[in-house]
């Protein structure tokens, strides 16, 4: 674990959380204090550590009789205290999701006994932390166990606000979750099934199958783009899957520039899946500022635990997995067009600079229609650009998952007779036409295969 030191084991800084309105009007001033490249853990915090610790105790010693309830309020308790004034904020907020939740848990029995567990864990702060913890500025490598006290003390609502929080993360403790306020029932139930996600996470922890002193490594990645002249990857196009089911290849997370982007809040979509089914990836939120434009962040050898069904609305926790594998992760965010559906056609070279970026020197690589969601991009290009990314940076397969049945099999299987640098002209001279408005019904794959004799 990379960690920086310090002359002193408490630190005096006490931020209170902001409410959303906070948040986005503290967002938007000009004046912004230098990031201090660290994680300040919460038992750094000499007026709010003995305080928190209290509560963990008190949950820790209650061995029999606990109910969901008593873990509610305590959960509330600890969030309460990281404001100013906590009786005002108690009144604010209601963490039923939690109860709610753990009603139609399967092993509800089973994980109200973990919760002392869970507890101890979030203490072992103090012993497993006794310094700042390094923002993700290379490497940070951390034990399975690490994660796991990490993700208590994130569960139980402990994690503080940083002092530069206006550049770190907005969200990395669960309250957004456990709040049952005044979103429809669709919205809450999603909440419902994260929670269930981790629940099934804290088992895991405390089973057999749990190695605490194996390691995850999270890595900031820069590569400079190089066009290189190289003959295409194997292209396997699949029409249905998981790509998470892929296995011995890295996956690629359709990211946030904020890593995590809304997963302990109400986003549900790729990359909140991903990380709700591989809950270890949830450390990242602690450490990682936001992904520049030749940046791209690898996560290797976080635990595929949690089976589940649906997207979005219709997402449903499904139980733990048969098998457990370790996984890595290739994120990547994507050009927002949603406000602008033709600017993507002038800004496809930083799509290929972004993509290159963290495909570069991996050699089995599962994607799929990246960005093409809210964000608005063309499927058929982002699948090619992906494709001389891939190419050009040394990747021998590149399986692409989608959902649309077509004869797209046979496209690719022309396409591959090009070589890099003649697949990416065809790129370029599609998207010069697209940002012309011209080519209306047209696709890239459609245009490539217009204008080349195969």
């Amino acid at each position: 674990m990379n960690q920086q030191s310090s002359d002193q084991k408490f630190v005096s800084i006490l931020t209170p959380n902001l409410s959303d309105l906070e948040e986005d009007t503290q967002n938007n001033k000009q004046d912004q204090q230098p990031l201090q490249f660290l994680y300040i853990s919460p038992n750094l915090f000499n007026k709010l550590w003995p305080e928190i610790k209290k509560q963990l105790q008190l949950l820790k010693a209650s061995q029999t009789n606990l109910t969901a309830f008593n873990v509610q309020q305590v959960i509330e308790e600890i969030y309460c205290l990281h404001f100013l004034n906590p009786k005002q904020i108690k009144n604010k907020i209601n963490f039923k999701n939690f109860c709610i939740a753990l009603d139609g848990f399967p092993l509800k029995r089973e994980f109200l006994a973990k919760i002392p567990q869970i507890s101890d864990l979030a203490l072992k702060m103090d012993s497993e932390f006794t310094d700042y913890l390094s923002m993700l500025l290379e490497k940070v490598e951390l034990k399975r166990m690490q994660v796991a006290i990490l993700l208590a003390n994130m569960f139980l609502c402990v994690m503080h606000l940083q002092p530069d929080y206006k550049l770190l993360p907005a969200v990395f403790i669960m309250a957004k979750l456990f709040n049952r306020s005044n979103e429809d029932s669709g919205q809450n139930n999603i909440k419902i099934q994260k929670l269930r996600c981790l629940f099934y996470y804290f088992l895991h922890v405390f089973s057999p199958e749990f190695k605490p002193h194996e390691r995850i490594t999270f890595t900031r990645k820069k590569q400079n783009l190089i066009m290189l002249n190289k003959p295409l990857c194997e292209f396997i196009y699949c029409e249905q899957g998981q790509m998470e089911n892929v296995q011995d290849s890295f996956i690629v997370d359709f990211a946030n520039k904020r890593i995590g982007g809304g997963v302990l809040n109400l986003g549900c979509v790729q990359e909140e899946i991903l990380f709700l089914t591989h809950p270890e990836a949830l450390a990242s939120l602690l450490i990682t500022t936001e992904i520049k434009q030749d940046e791209s962040i690898i996560i290797e050898r976080v635990n595929r635990l949690i089976m589940y069904e649906g997207y979005k609305d219709k997402f449903e926790c499904k139980g733990m997995v048969k098998q457990i594998r370790s996984v890595n992760f290739i994120c990547i965010d994507a050009g927002d067009y949603s406000g602008n559906y033709h600017q993507q056609y002038k800004e496809y070279k930083r799509e290929l600079t972004k993509s290159y970026c963290g495909f570069y020197g991996i050699a089995r690589i599962c994607t799929g229609k990246w960005g093409c969601g809210v964000f608005g991009g063309e499927w058929q290009l982002k699948a090619l650009i992906q494709w001389v990314a891939a190419s050009m940076g040394g990747c021998r397969q590149l399986v692409f998952i989608n959902d649309e049945q077509y004869a797209f099999n046979q496209a690719f299987n022309l396409i591959k007779g090009l070589n890099s640098n003649q697949l990416w002209e065809y790129i370029q001279k599609y998207c010069q036409s697209k940002s012309l408005e011209e080519l209306n019904n047209f696709n890239a794959i459609d245009f490539i295969l217009s204008q080349h004799r195969f």
